[in-house]
């Protein structure tokens, strides 16, 4: 049994995978990192564990000291070159965050073809792999929660919001910051799901992240939701290449 990681910008996402299935999955805001050791008291013996990471070296050692407590040591993986069958686009490949590698990895293990990987958290990504397993390039813009915070934190009166009316034409500003931040996220992700597509063949889309929910409704077929894309692309990397030893 194997112990997965990936700690972001705002929360832990693990999960504890055994045989290609998922045993147990876990989110934990940073903030609560103290209470990792709590969380996995239960948990079955581990052989091995394994993560990437975006945060800060200190939370990092957190995780390291919870995983300790469990008998492993976490193996953390960081962007390459080429991996899994991908050639990484980019200009310097180890700039590359690891979390969107390996979101790369989980659309590229589960389907072999052209896709627009999208990961919805603090930040929103919308990453590019072509049917030859190419990373093309990507763009990053903030998180839906992210822009609703700036606007309200960089104005006098634009109230926070928990929630709102996606509509055009919105007539409460409340609903005008749900419907704007909604609007300007999938504005960029069909520009972006446009320029990889062929002219009659939508290509589809990946998404994870804590904010799938709100995307999915509104994002055209093909669609394929696996809200901890990142740590499915990590273990579906490893699985494939233990099948070859």
């Amino acid at each position: 049994m194997r112990l997965y990681l990936d700690l972001g910008n705002s929360q832990l996402k693990w999960g504890l995978r055994q045989e290609g299935t998922w045993i147990r999955q876990g989110r934990l805001p940073l903030k609560h990192l103290d209470q990792l050791a709590t969380e996995w008291r239960n948990l079955p013996p581990i052989r091995a564990a394994h993560g990437v990471s975006v945060a800060h070296p200190d939370l990092r050692a957190q995780v390291e000291h919870a995983c300790l407590a469990l008998g492993q040591a976490p193996c953390w993986h960081s962007s390459k070159p080429s991996e899994g069958g991908i050639c990484n686009g980019y200009d310097n490949p180890a700039q590359l965050g690891p979390d969107r590698w390996m979101a790369l990895q989980g659309a590229w293990q589960l389907q072999h073809r052209a896709a627009l990987v999208v990961m919805a958290g603090t930040a929103t990504t919308l990453d590019s792999l072509d049917e030859k397993g190419h990373f093309l390039g990507g763009m990053i813009l903030p998180g839906l929660t992210l822009m609703r915070h700036s606007l309200h934190q960089s104005t006098a009166h634009l109230p926070a919001i928990a929630q709102g009316t996606y509509t055009l034409q919105a007539r409460s500003t409340q609903d005008a910051i749900q419907s704007g931040t909604l609007a300007a996220t999938l504005g960029a992700l069909k520009l972006a799901r446009e320029a990889l597509s062929q002219k009659d063949c939508r290509v589809p889309v990946f998404l994870g992240g804590g904010h799938h929910a709100e995307l999915s409704p509104y994002l055209e077929a093909p669609l394929h939701v696996y809200p901890e894309l990142v740590l499915e692309g990590l273990a579906l990397l490893l699985e494939k290449d233990q099948a070859r030893i």
